[in-house]
Parts: structure tokens; sequence; C-alpha cells
């Protein structure tokens, strides 16, 4: 009978380990957000949702994914949420939970290139990466002159060789695959801040996993008391100087 009941509990057991529901998360492959280094994904939002997961006690697994099929798994539910800036056509098919970080979008040329209002980027040639949703007014606007380019590399390279005029996306990205290219912002000329975006917990309006939603957002607001994001993102820009 003993023999029985310990069988029992350790069937009990097994069952619940291997039925526990696990939370899929989209990372979007971008340096230093999430990438691949040594054969392991690293980055900004992976070392975010590794902590959401130790705050929360859920198990979340992770898949690297370009922008474009990030989205399309977000919207049809193969992944249960991600961490990225939030726009118009995102919320049409995820909850907006809790917002974890901003960053400054710039538009940014050679040292000579001075941008000083809105206006003058219609007789620029602007280049940004495929897919990336920055704000409504630059999506919509059909007078600018956009190249849409594989990633911040290529779109750099073509900067130094005068092939484009300016580059538009966040400044730290900017200034961060400026460095892997033995570059400084500070070779550049002034940037042009274009909008401030904010990086938002977005969870798939068809996830099965709706019960998990408070304790992700309960998660992220202990992280984020603790200062724990920022010191995540100072790991990657240690220039930036922290908010009081």
């Amino acid at each position: 009978m003993k023999i029985l009941t310990l069988l029992l509990c350790f069937i009990f057991l097994s069952t619940s380990a291997f039925s526990k529901d696990k939370l899929t998360a989209g990372l979007f492959n971008i340096v230093p957000y999430a990438y691949t280094k040594n054969n392991e994904v690293v980055g900004i939002t992976t070392e975010i949702i590794k902590s959401l997961e130790k705050e929360s006690g859920l198990t979340i697994t992770t898949v690297l994914l370009p922008y474009k099929r990030m989205l399309k798994y977000l919207k049809s539910g193969e992944i249960d949420f991600a961490i990225f800036f939030l726009s118009e056509y995102s919320a049409s098919f995820s909850q907006s939970l809790i917002a974890m970080y901003s960053l400054d979008t710039i538009v940014i040329g050679n040292k000579k290139t001075k941008i000083k209002t809105y206006d003058k980027l219609q007789s620029m040639i602007l280049a940004t990466p495929l897919g990336v949703n920055y704000n409504k007014e630059l999506a919509n606007n059909k007078k600018l002159n956009i190249n849409y380019v594989r990633d911040y590399k290529n779109a750099i390279l073509m900067l130094k060789k005068e092939n484009i005029d300016a580059i538009i996306g966040p400044k730290n990205i900017i200034k961060y695959q400026l460095k892997l290219l033995d570059m400084s912002i500070d070779e550049l000329g002034e940037p042009y801040v274009l909008t401030t975006n904010t990086a938002w917990i977005q969870f798939s309006d068809k996830s099965k996993l709706q019960k998990y939603k408070p304790d992700l957002i309960k998660a992220a607001k202990k992280l984020l008391n603790k200062n724990e994001v920022e010191k995540i993102i100072l790991k990657y820009y240690p220039q930036r100087i922290p908010k009081n």
C-alpha cells in the first residue's frame, strides 16, 4: 500500500511537471536587443525576459525572429508576447501590458549634415531597416525618400559611402552599431530627434495563456521598481546616464 501511494504521488508530480504551461516570447532579432553570439541568444530583451521569468516563477521559452515574422506570430498566437515598440498595427492584435523602456529615434547624417526641421527630411535620401515602424507620420509620408535596408550596419555603410544622406533609427542602437564598426556618433552630424518610442510587453490576443498576464505585469513592475531594466540596458550602453 505504501509503495502504491508513493507510485501515485510520483505519477502525479511527473504529470504536473510536464503539464506546466509555458509562455513563448518572441525576440526581435536586432543587436544589441536580441542576437546570436557564440551559438547563444543574448541581448537586452533576452535578459529582460529571463529576469521576468525568474521574478514571476513562470516558465518562458524564447524564439529569435525577424521583425515581420515576430509580428506575424504575435498576431496568430504562435508566440504569447514580445517586448518591442508599440504601434497602431501591433495594438490591433495584442494588448499592451506595461511599458519597459523608451528610446529616442533620430535622423542623423554625416558631419556636415544639418537637420533642424522635419520638412528638411523631404529633400534627403534616408535609410532604415526593413519592417521597423517608428511612427505613423513617418510611415504615411509618401514625400520621404526612404531606402529600406537589411540592417543598421548596412545603413551606416551606405552613409559612409555617401549613397544616402541620413539614417533613421533609435539613437542607442545606432551608437552601438557604430561602435562595432570602430566608429563614434561624434563622427556624424547633429542628430534630429524624430520621436521617442516606448517598448511595451505586448501580449497576443490569440494566446491561450491569457491568465498569466497579471503575473507578467506584477513581475515587470518589480523589475522596474528595482531599476533592474535600467541596469540591464546599462550593461550594453555603459555611456548612458541613469535617470534619477
